[in-house]
């Protein structure tokens, strides 16, 4: 019993020191790892950045170099294409001008034939409605000058008449050659006005007929006139479509042929760059991966290096903790031997001695009161179990209840 109580107790005390030995190594280890992951990350940091930076710069440079070579070229084919464009611009212009210059021209012209026109118009106008007016005004005047002598001779008849009441004989004698006089004077003014009459009629046709003919002829020149106008406007409208037809269809041909120039031009500036292009993205992608094999291949040397060295520090410490802990649980058997020497021993001692003192009663007494004793406590230990049954039972119905 007491051989197998002090193997127990040997295996526990051999595991305790086996747990303390792992965890105080685990820490160790632990905390050796981490400073050493923290300096390597803060050393693989500090290269990277360094790397990085080289990189970055490096391609930075590049990047603004053909940034600036794209703008110079840019501001080449702008500068190209800005004075090419004013050049035509200027004599797009210089073609509209002339164009408007003409039509100016044309337009003043007709409008200067039509200003004559409108003025001769205005002018026969203005002498009808004149000719008219003093018509009017000669009929009023002859009017009125026939009222104020026919109220003139009314008067002078009305002081004739009284007049001639007094001297009625003389009158009637005068009267008598009056008449006769009258008569003859009649006779002689209506063969007078006959033949005025006649010639007035005749003056007055020939006047009426001119003027008809003059009237009939202007109509017929004024229809003439704006037939050939609108025949010469139409005519020019026609031929302003048709030139400008003509020229937008010129335009168009000139502009299609400088379009498949402009696009042969550019088709050929884009292969022209898509070659340049290609050839210097091979030379900077062979440089760039002749750059990363080589940062690699070092990095692979270095982090190998680094490995096989890390490997081999691994290797000594593992050397190094097999040959303390070979030390160690050298040194621990060693003293579990001793102790356990000095443990039975020691037991084997009081074991005689109290063989030796103690009688047999008494140890029997003993052996029965230490019996009781494990019956009292299996007791015990079943009725508190029970009890904590009991409570456990009652609280899981309180808690289905609630």
């Amino acid at each position: 019993v007491v051989g197998t109580l002090t193997r127990k107790r040997l295996m526990h005390m051999h595991r305790s020191a086996v747990k303390i030995q792992s965890l105080v190594r685990g820490g160790l280890a632990r905390k050796y790892v981490r400073r050493r992951r923290a300096s390597m990350t803060k050393t693989a940091l500090t290269i990277q950045c360094t790397v990085r930076c080289w990189f970055a710069s490096r391609v930075a440079r590049h990047l603004r170099a053909v940034r600036d070579w794209r703008a110079r070229q840019e501001k080449a084919a702008i500068d190209i294409q800005r004075l090419y464009r004013g050049h035509k611009g200027r004599q797009r212009a210089e073609a509209t001008r002339r164009a408007y210059m003409q039509d100016l021209q044309a337009y003043e012209c007709a409008t200067k034939i039509q200003a004559i026109a409108r003025r001769n118009r205005d002018m026969k106008r203005v002498d009808r409605i004149r000719a008219a007016r003093l018509e009017d005004m000669s009929k009023a005047a002859i009017l009125l000058r026939r009222r104020w002598l026919g109220s003139k001779t009314k008067r002078r008849y009305q002081a004739l008449l009284r007049q001639f009441i007094k001297n009625e004989k003389s009158v009637i004698t005068i009267q008598r050659f009056t008449r006769g006089f009258l008569v003859r004077l009649r006779l002689w003014r209506e063969a007078c006005r006959a033949e005025e009459e006649l010639w007035a009629a005749m003056e007055i046709q020939r006047v009426f007929k001119g003027y008809k003919g003059r009237v009939q002829w202007e109509h017929k020149f004024e229809e003439m006139w704006r037939r050939e106008m609108a025949a010469a406007m139409i005519a020019r409208n026609i031929r302003g479509w048709l030139a400008r037809r003509r020229v937008g269809r010129t335009q168009r041909r000139i502009a299609r042929v400088e379009f498949e120039r402009a696009r042969v031009r550019f088709r050929a500036a884009q292969r022209i760059q898509a070659l340049a292009r290609g050839i210097i993205t091979r030379k900077i992608t062979r440089q760039r991966h002749a750059r990363a094999v080589a940062a690699a291949t070092y990095v692979q040397r270095v982090w190998r290096g680094h490995m096989l060295r890390k490997q081999l520090w691994h290797q000594v410490l593992e050397l190094r903790a097999t040959m303390i802990q070979a030390a160690a649980r050298g040194f621990v058997v060693r003293r579990r031997r001793l102790r356990l020497l000095a443990c039975v021993l020691c037991i084997q001692r009081n074991w005689r001695q109290w063989r030796n003192n103690v009688p047999d009663s008494a140890r029997r007494d003993a052996a029965q009161a230490m019996r009781e004793r494990n019956r009292s406590a299996a007791v015990i230990q079943r009725r508190f179990r029970s009890h904590q049954e009991d409570r456990e039972i009652g609280r899981i119905h309180q808690v289905g209840t609630v």
